[in-house]
């Protein structure tokens, strides 16, 4: 498959009047670009342009990871709309950067998720964007928390009761999955509005979604994973120092058996898969700066064309669910 970008990378922010959540678009537009700061990294874009005139498009809905924001992967949303994508990405409440109420914690299963579909309903009912949506080639893409939340989406019952069993075994050894594992008081609650620990949030529009380095695997199990039949593409982090690979990536794997595509990123750590470090990131937050043998921008170019490919499979019906 060649490499090629027939559009501009269309860019609007806070697409919504009364915003649930901040809501940042990236599109196929034929405006020229021009430089634009996400967190202080800078890019291009065209900002606020109109859309490419051959439409209707695929959309992919980004989630970001724990305590991260709407533009951790905008370097990948650019390259997607400029090859005939739209890329949505909203802000998690009480789990971004600002605001980590909620991080790690029984919202993975539920508010996450509904997010999600909320910003998906919005964006089909814009009266400018909703045409341009492709509704039979919705996608879902997220890194660690957010590859949780994307497989919820395709229909993963996430089991919180096998989450509190492995933490109340591992705790001292897996602190970032089990600083917040569910107590017998949440199970209680998770019984008592959804009739018992697993919660389903599948929403049957998502055709195909992409799991990066995604975190609670703990909760994975073959029956939870027995109804998704949609496509899947796993990207592993050759080194992830954040997520035991045994218990996530490896598990998914073991469980899914052949069901999905899985692919590792030689020299990327957990952290490789957001912008590259600028220099007050690295002073103030060297730990998301990690990676290992390999450049971020090359860990970039690598899945920047593993996903494309995915996609584009997926769009044409060479990749297909069960």
């Amino acid at each position: 498959m060649t490499d090629h970008a027939p559009y501009t990378a269309g860019f609007r922010d806070r697409l919504f009047d009364k915003d649930p959540f901040p809501l940042a678009i990236w599109y196929p537009a034929t405006a020229p670009e021009s430089s634009v700061r996400h967190m202080g990294v800078v890019s291009s874009a065209a900002r606020g342009a109109a859309f490419a005139d051959d439409g209707p498009f695929p959309i992919v809905l980004f989630s970001h990871g724990s305590e991260g924001h709407r533009f951790n992967q905008f370097w990948l949303a650019e390259y997607l709309a400029r090859r005939g994508y739209i890329v949505a990405a909203p802000q998690h409440h009480g789990d971004n950067y600002l605001d980590a109420s909620e991080a790690r914690q029984l919202a993975i299963i539920e508010r996450r998720p509904q997010e999600m579909r909320l910003a998906l309903d919005l964006l089909l009912a814009h009266d400018e964007i909703g045409p341009q949506i492709d509704q039979d080639k919705i996608y879902a893409l997220g890194h660690s928390a957010g590859g949780a939340t994307v497989l919820k989406l395709a229909g993963w019952d996430f089991d919180a009761k096998a989450w509190q069993d492995y933490c109340e075994i591992n705790a001292d050894m897996d602190h970032v999955i089990c600083q917040h594992a569910p107590s017998d008081d949440h199970l209680d609650r998770l019984h008592n509005v959804y009739g018992g620990p697993v919660v389903s949030e599948r929403d049957e529009r998502i055709a195909a979604i992409i799991a990066i380095a995604p975190a609670f695997g703990v909760a994975a199990t073959d029956e939870g994973l027995s109804d998704i039949d949609i496509p899947m593409l796993f990207v592993e982090a050759d080194t992830d120092e954040i997520l035991h690979d045994h218990v996530n990536a490896a598990h998914f794997r073991k469980l899914l058996r052949g069901r999905a595509k899985f692919v590792k990123v030689k020299g990327a750590g957990h952290y490789s898969f957001l912008p590259k470090c600028t220099p007050y990131i690295a002073e103030n937050f060297g730990y998301l700066c990690c990676d290992f043998g390999q450049d971020r921008d090359t860990i970039h170019r690598t899945v920047e064309q593993v996903i494309h490919r995915f996609l584009d499979k997926v769009k044409t019906g060479e990749i297909q669910g069960r």
